[in-house]
């Protein structure tokens, strides 16, 4: 007997040491998350490029504490992918009106998850039907959890998919019952190639690309959410909060995010069809990507989601989607890949006129005249043609001086529409000038990298 009390008060000793560690932790923690906070908020309005790395590099350095830290609370991961989760997400979505047609679930070496056909298929046929029911979208908030802090919060209610990526941990880390969405959520990919799980050497390995800027303003706004949510939902009570106040992990942040970023698609609102919100479609989103044409639409009348074959396939084939036009960047910071034959491909070129420009209102009446901002951002494509016309329009007025400027603004309109054309007659001299231009920008744009090819550098060749 005397053991057995011993034992017992040796227990809740042990308990009571772990809570105070535990209760430590939150403590450093929360002071770690203030510092998180003040280093996601020193930008300055035009940050150079040197900046934002040295700021992401501040944040690095505190989510490693964090997470350090995090870790102690022993929290498992959100998922767990098999084959036989998979089969009960098949079980549970047809159970609740999805419909497969010809494919069905299967692991494929080097892509994980994907959808086969288990018989020939033709171009149009339908492959899958989701209804709404089993979609997971912010309209899905007003009956969950977090619907009490979402209608008090700003960013929850002006951030619709900052709200469906906290709405997706609450769903899965909720204890008074099971998630309906349950047999999806434990379906998720463990684990994402998205920027926000690069560590240093994989970012820096990014710098002079497209993708580089916008992967460290990624990092830095999911650092600063983290921050906020982790501050709020220790200070608050609603239902959410409760959930998450011991729960709520960067780890977690980011899964959830990245689960969103990379998975989503858009359907019409229940409440106004005229707009989109958007949405994580179970079955659909286990598709993978190759370039073709978009085969999948939102049938209103039925209120599902159908996906149509994009092409022929075998039986035992992968069956593709096409995800959308997108770059090779927008797929590498938002889908965690990038796809070699990419045909929409392209390389983002920044161009403005300056105020201090003495020519500045004119350029600006001309550009005005095409619909084109002062300041914009253009695309170089591949192919014999990588300059489009209303980037042709904008560098020949950019070159104009003031002579030629007025002459076109005198001109009606659409005889200005002659500038965005490749074979328009102008000057031959302003040509030249702004082939120039260009082959100074891109040059300039190739030196960002650390070591460019000289394949790249001589490719930049216009005469």
């Amino acid at each position: 007997m005397e053991k057995k009390v011993k034992n017992t008060s040796q227990k809740k000793n042990l308990a009571k040491m772990q809570t105070m560690k535990l209760n430590d932790c939150k403590a450093v923690i929360l002071k770690l998350v203030d510092e998180l906070l003040d280093a996601t908020s020193m930008m300055s309005n035009s940050p150079s490029i040197k900046e934002q790395w040295s700021i992401h590099l501040v944040i690095v350095n505190l989510l490693s504490k964090i997470n350090q830290l995090e870790a102690e609370f022993e929290l498992k991961p959100l998922s767990q992918r098999n084959d036989q989760s998979i089969e009960k997400l098949t079980k549970w979505a047809t159970k609740n009106g999805a419909i497969l047609n010809g494919v069905e679930i299967h692991q494929f070496e080097n892509y994980a998850y994907g959808m086969k056909a288990n018989k020939n298929i033709t171009v149009g046929d339908k492959l899958v039907t989701v209804p709404r029911a089993l979609m997971m979208t912010e309209e899905n908030i007003p009956s969950s959890p977090l619907w009490k802090l979402h209608s008090q919060d700003m960013m929850l209610r002006n951030m619709p998919n900052v709200a469906l990526a906290i709405f997706i941990l609450v769903e899965s880390l909720r204890k008074d019952k099971k998630s309906f969405w349950h047999s999806y959520l434990t379906t998720l990919p463990v684990t994402y190639s998205t920027p926000v799980y690069f560590d240093v050497a994989d970012l820096e390995a990014l710098k002079g690309s497209p993708a580089f800027e916008a992967a460290l303003k990624l990092n830095r706004n999911i650092a600063r959410q983290y921050a906020y949510f982790k501050k709020l939902f220790q200070l608050s009570n609603d239902p959410a909060s409760v959930i998450l106040k011991d729960t709520f992990t960067y780890e977690y942040y980011r899964w959830a995010v990245s689960t969103l970023m990379s998975r989503q698609n858009t359907v019409p609102s229940s409440d106004n069809p005229s707009e989109n919100v958007s949405a994580l479609i179970p079955l659909w989103d286990m598709f993978n990507h190759r370039s073709g044409r978009l085969s999948t639409d939102f049938v209103k009348s039925s209120n599902v989601c159908v996906c149509y074959a994009d092409g022929d396939y075998a039986a035992d084939e992968q069956v593709y989607i096409f995800y959308g036009v997108r770059t090779n960047a927008d797929f590498l910071v938002h889908n965690g890949f990038v796809y070699p034959d990419n045909e929409h491909d392209a390389v983002k070129i920044r161009l403005g006129v300056s105020r201090s420009d003495p020519l500045y209102s004119l350029r600006y009446r001309l550009l005005q005249t095409l619909s084109l901002p002062a300041l914009a951002e253009f695309y170089l494509t591949p192919g014999p043609f990588p300059v489009d016309g209303k980037l042709l329009a904008f560098v020949r007025i950019f070159n104009m001086d003031q002579k030629t400027l007025d002459d076109w603004i005198q001109m009606e309109e659409k005889h200005c529409l002659n500038l965005t054309l490749l074979d328009g007659t102008l000057d031959p001299a302003l040509e030249i000038k702004c082939w120039e231009f260009l082959q100074v920008r891109i040059n300039l744009l190739i030196k960002q990298y650390p070591a460019p090819s000289e394949k790249a550098v001589s490719l930049i060749n216009f005469h």
